[in-house]
């Protein structure tokens, strides 16, 4: 646990910072709320916060409120050092935001009692800050895959499109299948046909870029959101994703074969039209032996083939709009 210590007097905050350091707790010093609030701010850790109520400028109890007032990933433990002992300056301290106060002079072993409150305080809430990201994990990600599960990459899709619509930038679909997965995992088992999901899943986060949306949609299909990139962008990642599979050094007892398709969105369509016309051109690759993979955008629908070119006739169709 980290102790950041404001406090104005030169006295006191060398008495408080000879203190805690003799008690083995990292400590930091500064004599001003202004200070203290850039540090707190930055903090990626658990931090308490012994502040003196005087200070010059913004007082302690405005620190304290403004600490409130931000969004932090960890909590901060507050604690109000003054030589103040009033019931009523105790209970403004309190509804401040402050966790505890201690009056001036303090007594070593009340100061040390109410540090290792805080420190207890802090653990418990660290613990409901990783549980509460593990659940979080539980609700976004696919268990098998750690990509994202459906629920979550709709959402996050959605964003993207409104983004492309915004920016007028190409947003770029890959539909991942794997060839005859159900005989994987009748011939080598479910653990093994687990193990190419994993693998899979891998190849594809690899193969993307971090601001591209991965996600697992069901069983053995698997969808990429390509933000910025157009077809041809897709075709590149569908091909660097091929070279590493037929490289690979695990699971080479196990034949793995993909179907692709790669669809550049047309803005002005829905994003389940447009997850269907993807859904559409990987299938018909899949029916296209010994083409694997196939690249369209939504107006000429053109298909590249692994050793040919080959197209889906067009419909008229009405663009429907999300």
């Amino acid at each position: 646990m980290k102790i950041l210590v404001t406090e104005d007097s030169a006295v006191y905050r060398h008495l408080l910072c000879a203190r805690l350091a003799e008690w083995n707790f990292s400590v930091e010093a500064v004599a001003d709320a202004e200070s203290a609030l850039e540090i707190v701010s930055a903090a990626t850790t658990p931090l308490l916060l012994l502040v003196d109520w005087e200070l010059p400028g913004m007082s302690g109890l405005e620190l304290v409120a403004k600490v409130r007032s931000l969004n932090l990933p960890h909590y901060v433990y507050a604690v109000i050092v003054t030589s103040r002992d009033d019931k009523e300056d105790v209970a403004l301290a309190l509804n401040a935001g402050a966790d505890d106060y201690i009056s001036k002079p303090f007594h070593d072993q009340e100061l040390r009692a109410r540090v290792e409150v805080a420190s207890r305080t802090l653990a418990i809430h660290e613990k409901l800050v990783l549980a509460n990201e593990q659940l979080q994990t539980l609700a976004f990600r696919d268990p098998l895959t750690e990509l994202l599960n459906r629920r979550a990459f709709m959402n996050a899709f959605r964003r993207e499109t409104l983004r492309a619509r915004r920016t007028q930038s190409p947003l770029t679909l890959v539909m991942c299948d794997i060839d005859h997965f159900k005989e994987v995992n009748d011939r080598f088992g479910h653990t093994a046909g687990d193990d190419v999901l994993k693998l899979i899943s891998r190849e594809l986060r690899d193969a993307s870029r971090g601001t591209d949306l991965v996600g697992r949609m069901g069983g053995d299909e698997f969808l990429l959101a390509l933000s910025g990139s157009n077809a041809e962008g897709g075709q590149i990642l569908v091909n660097r994703v091929r070279e590493h599979l037929q490289n690979r050094t695990e699971l080479k007892e196990v034949p793995v074969s993909l179907s692709f398709g790669v669809v550049e969105m047309n803005l002005e369509d829905s994003e389940r039209f447009a997850i269907e016309k993807v859904d559409a051109a990987m299938y018909a690759a899949k029916r296209e032996r010994p083409v694997q993979k196939r690249v369209g955008n939504l107006e000429s629908t053109e298909g590249w083939g692994a050793e040919s070119i080959s197209r889906i006739p067009s419909k008229p169709r009405t663009p429907r709009l999300a």
